[in-house]
């Protein structure tokens, strides 16, 4: 079964997240599967029941915690959506257990905002999960409105990587009738950044089969302000990024000093993808 995963702390101040997270996977025809990961608090040595017997109460008191969260911020029908709770001590690996085992087609999370006592997306959590998950991870702001997407900003650096990148962002745009608009930021050390694109724009028409694409080159020393300051002009919905090994946007985005700039600056979800090895 195809499914979005949306990995959530239930914070009242999420309900916006997890709005976005549904309405995407009406949108795809997907199923949407949430998420939460259960710290379990200190417990006395000495009690009644097995402790089996203690983690299956405690796993469908959650369960009925998180469907209740679901219909209050959703309404009553969850047809579409299925629920799974894990008790864990390590959020990090609980959404990387269940992302390998249930391959779904797009992992969600939350963005940390300052006002939350435990922000799901922790820098450390976003960025490891960037490094070990092949798997499009969407990162959605708190403050996301439910509007259609119709914008798609993809930041492209004429990879073979951003082609396949590309290519599973497609489905996406067509379902929404969302255009793609590719740009490259290039610097003054660059020459070469037109003919790059233009090159890669022939390559893009030969292997997708989708009209409503548009490109352009912009030039600046500073990518990140550029293309912050580029998506509200073209007033994006989504912004879409190939994660690099090296030079990846989003290793800049975490580092401590620019990810707190960024989490003011960008108000609009952000989509990673691994660059294939």
């Amino acid at each position: 079964m195809k499914t979005i995963l949306y990995a959530t702390d239930l914070n009242k101040n999420e309900a916006s997240v997890l709005k976005y997270a549904y309405k995407l996977s009406q949108n795809l025809n997907l199923t949407l599967e949430v998420f939460h990961i259960y710290q379990l608090p200190p417990v006395r040595v000495s009690v009644s029941r097995p402790a089996e017997q203690m983690v299956d109460l405690i796993i469908k008191e959650q369960k009925d915690i998180v469907k209740a969260y679901c219909e209050k911020h959703l309404g009553e029908d969850m047809s579409n959506i299925k629920v799974d709770v894990v008790i864990s001590d390590t959020i990090l690996d609980a959404i990387l257990d269940k992302s390998k085992k249930t391959n779904p087609s797009i992992v969600v999370i939350g963005k940390k905002e300052k006002h939350t006592k435990r922000g799901l997306l922790a820098s450390d959590i976003g960025l490891e999960l960037l490094k070990k998950l092949t798997l499009p991870i969407l990162i959605v702001p708190n403050t996301t409105s439910n509007k259609p997407v119709k914008t798609i900003l993809y930041a492209t650096d004429f990879e073979k990587g951003d082609l396949l990148a590309i290519n599973k962002i497609v489905p996406l745009a067509k379902n929404m009738d969302a255009k793609i608009h590719v740009v490259h930021v290039s610097t003054k050390t660059e020459y070469a950044g037109k003919d790059k694109m233009q090159a890669f724009e022939n390559q893009l028409s030969q292997q997708i089969d989708y009209n409503n694409i548009e490109f352009e080159v912009l030039f600046s020393e500073n990518i990140e302000k550029e293309l912050n300051a580029h998506a509200k002009r073209i007033d994006a919905d989504i912004i879409v990024l190939l994660e690099r090994e090296e030079k990846g946007f989003f290793q800049k985005l975490f580092t401590k000093g620019i990810a707190e700039k960024l989490e003011v600056k960008i108000s609009i979800p952000l989509m990673s993808f691994n660059e294939p090895s």
